[in-house]
């Protein structure tokens, strides 16, 4: 049996390995293309599919991290033991989040690409669809939103950095400086699930349901952050097998935590996809002109229909039939490819919502140019959060929850005995 300092010293070993300069130089690779890409998108005659892309992009990596930071308040808020061992990589992407406030201002300069009532006012919704107001709103939501994210990792985070400098002679003991849950933690956690709730509702009204000024669907919100948080869970578990495979969490890391990460991932795939259902059905069976029309363009219409069916498909009927099986959610590389093939998906899905509403063409607009500015945010948020994870330690270990999971008391107590 490992001893106490043995453990702790393994924990501080965790961290990105040998591969890190690598994966830094390759990310930022991407990051270049991508900017370079969209700049001469929007700077071309092919200026509306950048802002498209730019936009989908936006959505979809901010949902990713906001998903998964829901995952780490969830986990305070509800005790669990179990996952404790991938909750600091559940809180890692909310390093994209204020890069992800800042690329929200740059939809100003494509408001005119990306808005049609601009263009278009709809006179009876002239208070609430305006720029100044649009923007004022939706930012300050977003500034709320980050900041209490954010302030929520800082407080778990903060207490395992004091306890890694004062060392593994009083971890485990009761005695060591910064150990167990912080007050801060259980107010901000539930604090951070109702914004999260309520200001994610906002956005999807605000930046996709307003793309479409005449469609409105009160259950459109829910849907959104619901989508969030399953693309949220999807990110966690790929990163809790590169976690174990490359980063020193083998021993940390087991069977048990893929089987309950995948039973939360069968069930919001179960939610997520009775939304996508419901929502329809209420307008279907209503029958109002207004809402049918953006339901019929994209399930029924050409060039759309093919993409709605990959979706239903690829991020909901696969997804539910193959986590079915208790020996898949235990294996770490049909998991990842499941993953990614949701994450996939899930940016199709938004794809699907925002493009239809602004693409007049004949074709689906998705080529070299959205696969490139695509990468780009993917480098930017594999650099937030590769720095994340070098900065801090990759594992709670301050948490009392995460050290009854090791045992740390009795082996604690063990030693004394033996002494």
């Amino acid at each position: 049996m490992k001893s106490r300092d043995e453990i702790f010293q393994e924990i501080c070993a965790a961290g990105p390995g040998a591969g890190e300069r690598t994966c830094t130089i390759v990310f930022l690779v991407l990051t270049l293309i991508g900017i370079v890409v969209f700049l001469a998108g929007v700077s071309g005659s092919e200026a509306q599919r950048a802002w498209q892309a730019y936009l989908i992009n936006f959505h979809f990596w901010s949902d990713v991290a906001f998903g998964t930071v829901l995952l780490s308040a969830t986990l305070t808020m509800t005790n669990a033991r179990w996952g404790r061992s991938v909750k600091r990589l559940a809180e890692a992407p909310v390093a994209f989040l204020p890069v992800a406030f800042v690329l929200f201002w740059g939809l100003y300069f494509g408001k005119e690409r990306l808005f049609p009532w601009i263009q278009e006012p709809v006179h009876e919704k002239a208070a609430w669809l305006n720029v100044p107001f649009l923007f004022a709103r939706d930012g300050a939501s977003l500034f709320v939103l980050v900041a209490v994210a954010v302030a929520l990792v800082y407080a778990s985070v903060g207490r395992d950095m004091k306890l890694l400098a004062a060392g593994s002679e009083k971890w485990g003991t009761g005695e060591a400086p910064g150990e167990g849950p912080t007050r801060l933690q259980t107010i901000l956690a539930p604090a951070y699930g109702v914004l999260y709730a309520v200001l994610l509702s906002l956005i999807a009204f605000d930046l996709i349901m307003s793309l479409s000024p005449h469609w409105s669907s009160t259950l459109f919100g829910a849907y959104y952050w619901i989508g969030c948080f399953y693309m949220g869970l999807a990110g966690v578990i790929i990163l809790s097998v590169i976690a174990e495979r490359s980063m020193g969490l083998r021993g940390f890391i087991h069977d048990q935590q893929y089987h309950d990460l995948g039973k939360l991932l069968m069930g919001f795939c179960i939610v997520a996809g009775d939304f996508f259902y419901a929502q329809f059905l209420v307008i279907w069976y209503g029958n109002l002109p207004e809402e049918t029309r953006f339901v019929i363009k994209r399930t029924m219409s050409s060039p759309w229909a093919p993409v709605a069916w990959t979706v239903l498909v690829v991020c909901y009927a696969l997804p539910f039939v193959l986590l079915l099986s208790r020996k898949i959610k235990m294996k770490r590389n049909p998991m990842l490819a499941l993953t990614i093939m949701i994450l996939c998906g899930m940016w199709i899905e938004r794809f699907l919502l925002i493009v239809p509403s602004l693409w007049k063409g004949a074709q689906v607009p998705l080529g070299l140019m959205e696969l490139c500015i695509s990468a780009g945010f993917l480098g930017i948020m594999a650099l937030c959060v590769l720095q994340f994870l070098k900065r801090f330690p990759l594992l709670p270990i301050a948490d009392l929850l995460f050290q009854e999971s090791l045992g740390i008391r009795q082996v604690v107590e063990d030693e004394e005995g033996e002494g």
